[in-house]
């Protein structure tokens, strides 16, 4: 390879015995550095990432799903090989397919269950089989004997009962025959049920459990049948390795093996696995020759460099490409964007000065918060909490690293407390921290730690807690702009329901602008946070359910409602919509967004039940409401229209 210098980091919990002999080889072309991840920490994945090129995760697992979803896998080349049983599990539907680039699988019929079950995009697939170091396993002639082996672990998908079933079969044919395990048992209970059935079926003489063996070449060098009971395998490399020295296979037809093994070595039932051993058929140098010819380590070294090849070219392309942009963009445009986030984010701020004054400051602490790193600024939020246990969410204090000074927004530079709010900040931006994703977050509230390590995956996904390292600048941006949207339908005069309210801040940011706002969310802790953290007397906090609202007929001018059709059963949308229609006013407006499905292929939120595309969502809209305009969320941006490429679809209906 040209680039015999590229960095290439392999991942895994430490089960990596697949890639062992494919990283050795590896190692002439590229800096390799096998990374074991455990998973109390997983900061190390970012560290590693950082000092990669290109990210091999061997499994689809609990580390691709994590790696999969920070900011920096959006800059490198990840290559993730799912081997089985990753398939079977919910793995690969929580990983964020967009940030991967390659996904090998071992064999078809495993890609496309998977593609099938999960919606990866195709384009993305490759099938490399395992291969086999033949220089490990020594061929010799050998003919028909009496010693049948089996290799590997013995768990449900092994078809541990067959096993001993076909044993059995043979052995009634002939108590000559003698069956020798290498390998472990994965579950107790196959322990014990094999030694029950051992006694049972007489066979204590003939059977050797021999445990795992380092040296698998040595320990089959007396045998002469090598036996697969599988369910379901992407190959079976025991059945390969023994082939290559010559051994006979003797195949269950598991799901798939038609297409990696030729019929003759395949059988069906226990009566044609006896037949298989004991017909007069065995050629030794076919059994090599096919193991030579199609799953040989040299052909998945040569597949796997001819892949990583192609990922090398691209990333040479992104480097020069990311070059010419920073060619491009001056400091100036640079300002340019954080004046938008900047104002943008004063904008939907929730509290006038006067909260920032009425705050009991003399026992208030710091519980969660978080600082962001932006281009020459470090933006600090948190949320502090009293003796009185009111909250007060502090957002949008910005530090500029450069001149060493804060910028504050107006309603905290106006407060008399501003001193008080600056010592705070201060002292977080004092502190040793260690970023994740340009994010330090920290939580000194043992109940929200607690909580957060316990509903991890929620965090990440939906409880973005305000001022939190759970709600990032560009997420935070995008809710801002959908708020702002919706307030533009509002005045003095409106009375607004949200539902559901979430934590709170955007019915909180409407209370500023209209008469009144009801805020409902289906979720106790979430109300219960909100009138910590939010006192204004406009607002009324209500628990309720949007598919049975607590409201009159002809309550409200105005009724929000982002991102909740995505959760909700197929058969309630409707009654949803209904209950919108209901409590609406005459020429009242139902806003609602929802995530547009066309663009979120490869995005698996285990907690959304059903995304929509814009046919659907507006055919469930427009059966209720006569009136109904679309726009688009793209880019931060609402903009008026539907299109194909948008993040979001927001719709205005009117009553």
């Amino acid at each position: 390879m040209e680039d015999k210098n590229a960095k290439l980091v392999i991942f895994s919990k430490g089960d990596d015995k697949f890639i062992e002999d494919i990283a050795n080889k590896l190692s002439a072309y590229y800096e390799i550095k096998r990374i074991t991840i455990n998973m109390l920490h997983m900061e190390k994945l970012e560290e590693w990432m950082k000092w990669a090129d290109i990210c091999w995760f061997e499994w689809c697992d609990e580390l691709l799903v994590y790696a999969s979803r920070l900011d920096i896998a959006k800059e490198k080349k990840i290559i993730c090989r799912l081997h089985s049983y990753e398939a079977f599990t919910n793995y690969p539907a929580r990983v964020n397919w967009a940030c991967v680039d390659s996904l090998i699988f071992v064999s078809e019929t495993i890609r496309r269950y998977a593609i099938n079950t999960f919606g990866i995009d195709e384009k993305i697939t490759t099938v490399i089989p395992n291969g086999v170091d033949l220089a490990h396993f020594n061929f010799e002639n050998r003919n028909q004997g009496f010693n049948i082996a089996y290799a590997g672990y013995i768990n449900y998908k092994k078809g541990p009962m067959l096993l001993l079933q076909v044993f059995k079969a043979l052995y009634d044919s002939d108590n000559r025959y003698k069956f020798y395990i290498a390998g472990q048992f994965q579950d107790p209970r196959y322990s014990l049920y094999f030694k029950q059935m051992v006694a049972e079926f007489g066979l204590e003489k003939n059977y050797y459990f021999e445990g795992w063996q380092k040296n698998l070449d040595k320990w089959l060098e007396d045998k002469n049948y090598i036996l697969c009971t599988s369910v379901l395998e992407s190959q079976n490399m025991s059945v390969m390795q023994a082939m290559a020295k010559g051994i006979k296979p003797v195949i269950h037809n598991f799901v798939g093996a038609s297409e990696i093994y030729p019929n003759k070595y395949l059988w069906n039932t226990i009566s044609e696995a006896v037949f298989t051993i004991r017909d007069n058929e065995y050629n030794s140098g076919e059994y090599r020759d096919f193991v030579v010819d199609n799953y040989s380590l040299d052909m998945q070294l040569k597949s796997t460099v001819s892949l990583l090849e192609n990922i090398s070219i691209k990333i040479k392309k992104q480097v020069n490409q990311n070059q010419k942009l920073r060619r491009e963009f001056s400091e100036k445009e640079d300002n340019s964007t954080f004046e938008y986030i900047h104002d943008k984010m004063n904008e939907f701020i929730s509290y006038e000065t006067n909260d920032f004054d009425s705050f009991d400051f003399t026992t208030a602490k710091a519980i969660i918060g978080k600082r962001e790193r932006f281009n020459r600024y470090e933006l600090i939020e948190f949320i502090l909490n009293n003796s009185q246990n009111k909250k007060l969410i502090i957002n949008s204090i910005w530090y500029d690293l450069y001149n060493k000074e804060y910028i504050l927004p107006e309603q905290i530079r106006n407060s008399k407390n501003s001193d008080e709010i600056l010592l705070i900040a201060s002292d977080i931006i004092k502190k040793d921290v260690v970023y994740k994703n340009n994010i330090a977050g920290f939580i000194s509230d043992p109940e929200i730690k607690a909580d957060v390590e316990q509903n991890y995956l929620a965090y990440m996904w939906e409880r973005g807690i305000p001022a939190s390292q759970f709600l990032p600048i560009n997420v935070y941006l995008r809710i801002a702009e959908r708020y702002t949207f919706a307030a533009g339908y509002m005045n003095k005069e409106s009375r607004v329901l949200e539902a559901p309210c979430g934590f709170g801040y955007g019915a909180a940011y409407f209370s500023r602008i209209c008469r009144s706002v009801e805020a409902i969310d289906i979720a106790e802790d979430n109300i219960r946070f909100a009138n910590q953290a939010y006192r204004q007397s406009n607002i009324h906090w209500n628990r309720g359910d949007v598919t049975c609202l607590p409201y009159d007929t002809g309550e409200f001018d105005i009724y929000v409602s982002f991102e909740v059709f995505e959760h909700l059963p197929a058969e309630m949308t409707i009654k949803y919509v209904e209950e919108a229609y209901r409590v609406l006013k005459k020429s009242g407006k139902f806003i609602i967004s929802t995530p547009n499905k066309a663009m979120r292929r490869n995005v698996h939120n285990p907690f959304h039940i059903k995304e929509y595309e814009f046919e659907e969502f507006s055919t469930i809209l427009n059966k209720v409401f006569d009136s109904v305009e679309f726009y688009s969320v793209e880019k931060f941006k609402v903009e008026k229209g539907m299109k194909k490429t948008a993040n979001n679809m927001i719709a205005v209906c009117e009553k």
